[in-house]
């Protein structure tokens, strides 16, 4: 033996009685010993303790083998502290020493309440020990009567006949207090035949507990009635309590609810605790009695106040809805807390969510956190679950998404639905798992079938768009349908949708549109608006259309903003200021088409001042999103120097980005890039190629530029029959935006360019390419231009001038437009006369000479041009003064 401690010989019986505390708060019984061993750490935790030196206080004691084999039992079987103590046989030694030494003791007087203690807590273990799966199959059964719900009525079980037989333990609630009654009871005994007749009484309702239960009896619902009804008849008031039970369910009787009632009355005013807790069940449900609540509360409020847990619990309920009692969520908090801190389960996780939401206190995470965790450890799955979520989202405690899933996995252990659900949104999403479609449909699928709505959602998701299962609209619909029921907004709205494109039953889809869209749901609001301005399911109301297009896009939906942009723009209600502000929601969310159109805008004024450089922004955001149209804007901006410097490799970049996605247009101008050299190493070839490729696909430009790259043997073998037929398949396209006439005439220059002497011919062609309009292209304009300028055209010239003097597809060099005036203005070619007279007026690529400009202006004048006559005149009165 060893010198223990006052404090030390304290902490033993405290830990002693702690534990036997634990074992009837146990729910979980697949995960007892966990919970227990869970318990012991944190116990010894908190108390600055050491496991293996408390083990050898308890070895040593005086009172080892009849106060703690139990517990030194315990730590053999699961080696707690040391692994190398290890040893199952012993353990079950341990456990059977405290009962042996009590069946050899004849003395009852000499039984303590930590013997008594040490011998139930050894019997629950040797239970376990040897038939815990039996245990495990029949503790669903167990638990109806020995839970407390809100229909359950409850059992009075401070019976103690004979303590040295322990015919009947309970395990279901803190009988410490009774015992140690007991005991001093045992101590005290001036009136012995009063005693023995309670004593009698009380062996009479445990006999019939024991027929009840077929606890160590063969289970007989009759005798245990029968022994109820003498020992009641006696007086004993838990034998009432325990008859008033059985006239409730029908056990041993028939079933009587005003019997009930009536037994459960006598018992309450005698001051039997359960009695009255049962009584006012009765009062709330109406059972042998009519329903009354203030009643209900009165009698639960004598329970509680005698510090029965559940009584309190259902008082916590009452006040925290105000049920017969005025509501008062800081009372209802209080009691909660009590019953928490007594062990009950349920009141741990409703203080959990008091914290969560700040009912009845502040809004505190963290408090919140440690009751879900308090229940969690004790087996609760919806602690379990809310643990987890609180791990994934870093609520009360830091963000740990692998314990997230542990706690998760822990609650579908239960098959709790809602840990399902989370479990399959961190599979669908990769949260602390690997992202796996078939698990997230199985849990969702398992939540879903005990109808927690956010899975019937996703169910509903995953066949619709084949997620982890086969593509099933007709169940994607089903489960859409079931939770949009509940309303499940976002399930409205697909439900909607499916009955719209897969079930076509536009009826239907009207119904669950204007349902979400009631509720607020940004996408229903849209397609209620698209099916409004399209006259789908219902008649055709624009008004309405725009009502609920402008619902959503203030809500940012991008199809709604676009479409309000689209409507002001184009269509009844044209207003291009409204029209710009939606396209810049849109386009400020992300929208490449917005974006594209936004762009738009400001580069031809509509709704805005005209503002090259904001439409590159705009193309350029857009364009790297992949749309087509930015990418050809963006590059005709770039090659243009519009918004911009001029940049030919980046414009021949973004022709590229459109070209390679098959954009005729594009494919246009790249080609006429390699054609050219702008931007990249000319290379006919690649020219020829991109012209080809651009006329497949319809393109009437380039089948007259493929026309002429065969005629004149660029990038292919000179072949002009074929030249003249794709000249031919050009100008008979149809085409909405060029004329027949215009195609005729391009096609008639084309011809004519063929000739030897077709100066005139490329003249013409320059000319119909520089014209406003579809067909416009002034870079092949230069080109043709300068080709007929080469060729001596003086008309050409003159338009070669003008193309160097103003910067049209080539930079800006008064010298060489000085020079090709004078060439054109030298054979006759009035334009070029007044644009050489103007140029030495203002000394632009040539020295001023105010003479020569007079001498020029006179003869543009006197060949019919009026712009010469009217600049002669100002230049004159210039000089006069």
């Amino acid at each position: 033996m060893i010198l223990v401690t006052e404090d030390e010989e304290n902490f033993l019986k405290e830990f002693l009685k702690e534990f036997y505390r634990q074992i009837i708060k146990i729910e979980n019984y697949a995960n007892f010993e966990n919970i227990l061993i869970e318990w012991i750490k944190e116990f010894f935790f908190d108390n600055n303790k050491d496991l293996n030196h408390i083990l050898n206080l308890m070895e040593n004691h005086k009172e080892n083998d009849n106060w703690f084999s139990s517990l030194i039992g315990f730590f053999y079987e699961h080696g707690i502290g040391n692994d190398n103590i290890l040893n199952k046989d012993k353990a079950l030694d341990l456990y059977l020493l405290s009962i042996k030494n009590n069946q050899d003791n004849d003395n009852s007087k000499s039984l303590s309440i930590y013997q008594l203690i040490n011998i139930i807590i050894s019997k629950f273990l040797l239970s376990f020990y040897y038939y815990k799966f039996i245990i495990l199959d029949k503790s669903d059964y167990i638990r109806n009567d020995f839970i407390c719900s809100d229909n359950v009525h409850v059992m009075s079980y401070n019976q103690y006949e004979n303590f040295n037989g322990l015919k009947v333990i309970n395990l279901s609630k803190d009988e410490l207090n009774v015992m140690e009654d007991y005991f001093e009871f045992q101590d005290y005994d001036e009136n012995q035949i009063d005693y023995v007749k309670k004593k009698e009484l009380i062996e009479l309702n445990n006999l019939g507990y024991c027929y009840q239960y077929g606890i160590g009896k063969k289970k007989d619902d009759s005798k245990a009635f029968e022994f109820y009804l003498k020992s009641a008849e006696g007086g004993n008031s838990s034998a009432k309590n325990n008859l008033g039970y059985c006239y409730k369910n029908g056990i041993g009787i028939r079933k009587d609810e005003n019997k009930a009632y009536k037994w459960y009355l006598k018992a309450a005013n005698e001051g039997d605790l359960y009695a009255q807790y049962n009584l006012g069940d009765c009062y709330q449900n109406g059972l042998g009695i009519n329903k009354d609540h203030k009643k209900a509360f009165e009698w639960f409020s004598k329970s509680a106040n005698g510090g029965y847990l559940y009584a309190q619990y259902r008082l916590g309920n009452y006040y925290e809805n105000g049920i017969g009692t005025s509501k008062d969520e800081n009372k209802a908090l209080e009691l909660y807390m009590v019953v928490a801190k007594g062990g009950i389960l349920d009141a741990e996780v409703i203080l959990g969510n008091y914290y969560k939401n700040g009912i009845g206190t502040s809004k505190d995470d963290y408090k919140s956190f440690e009751w879900y965790m308090k229940a969690a450890k004790r087996g609760n799955a919806n602690a379990q679950s809310n643990v987890g979520y609180y791990y994934q989202n870093g609520i009360g405690i830091g963000k740990n998404v692998e314990k997230a899933i542990y706690w998760y996995r822990k609650a579908d252990e239960s098959e709790f639905e809602i840990a399902q659900y989370h479990l399959g949104y961190c599979y669908k999403y990769g949260i602390g798992v690997k992202k796996n479609k078939v698990k997230a449909f199985e849990y969702f699928k398992k939540s879903a079938k005990k109808e927690y709505l956010n899975a019937q959602f996703e169910l509903g998701y995953c066949y619709d768009e084949g997620f982890g299962t086969d593509v099933d609209k007709t169940k994607a619909c089903e489960f859409y349908k079931l939770a949009a029921e509940r309303d499940h907004i976002i399930a409205q709205c697909n439900v909607g949708m499916l009955y719209e494109d897969f079930k076509h039953d536009l009826d239907k889809a009207i119904y669950w549109y204007i349902k979400a869209a009631e509720n607020g749901n940004k996408v229903a609001q849209y397609n209620l608006g698209q099916c409004y301005f399209f006259a789908k399911g219902v008649k055709r109301d624009y008004v309405k259309a725009l009502e609920y297009y402008e619902k959503s896009a203030q809500q940012e939906y991008l199809d709604a903003q676009l479409q309000l942009g689209y409507l002001y723009n184009q269509g009844t209600k044209k207003d291009l200021e409204k029209a710009v502000y939606w396209l810049k929601k849109a386009a400020d969310n992300g929208d490449k088409i917005a974006q594209f159109n936004l762009g738009q805008c400001f580069l031809s004024a509509r709704g805005v001042e005209k503002n090259d450089a904001k439409a590159l922004k705009y193309y350029e955001k857009s364009a790297r999103q992949g749309y087509l149209g930015a990418q050809i804007q963006l590059g005709y901006l770039f090659y243009n120097g519009h918004g911009t410097k001029k940049d030919l490799k980046e414009a021949v970049y973004w022709y590229s980005k459109a070209a390679d996605d098959g954009n005729e247009l594009a494919q246009y101008n790249l080609g006429e890039c390699y054609e050219l050299g702008n931007g990249v190493i000319k290379d006919e070839i690649k020219a020829f190629e991109y012209y080809n490729k651009s006329a497949e696909n319809g393109y009437i430009d380039a089948i007259f530029l493929l026309g002429y790259c065969y005629v004149n043997g660029i990038g292919a073998e000179i072949n002009k029959e074929k030249g003249f037929e794709l000249y031919d398949k050009a100008s008979n396209s149809n085409s909405e935006e060029v004329t027949p006439d215009f195609l005729d005439k391009v096609n008639y220059w084309y011809h004519k360019a063929a000739e030897s002497d077709n100066a005139l011919a490329l003249y013409k062609l320059g000319e119909l390419y520089s014209e406003e309009g579809i067909f416009q292209n002034e870079t092949r304009a230069f080109v043709f231009f300068k080709k007929s300028a080469d060729q001596g055209f003086t008309d050409a010239q003159y338009k070669l001038g003008y193309c160097y003097e103003h910067g049209i597809e080539v930079d800006i060099n008064k010298e060489k437009a000085f020079d090709l005036y004078k060439i054109a203005a030298k054979k006759g070619n009035v334009n070029a006369q007044r644009s050489l007279a103007s140029l030495y007026e203002l000394g632009e690529g040539t020295k001023k000479n105010i003479k020569k400009a007079i001498y020029w202006y006179k003869k543009a004048k006197n060949n019919g041009c009026l712009k010469a006559k009217n600049s002669l005149k100002v230049l004159l009165k210039k000089q006069a003064t």
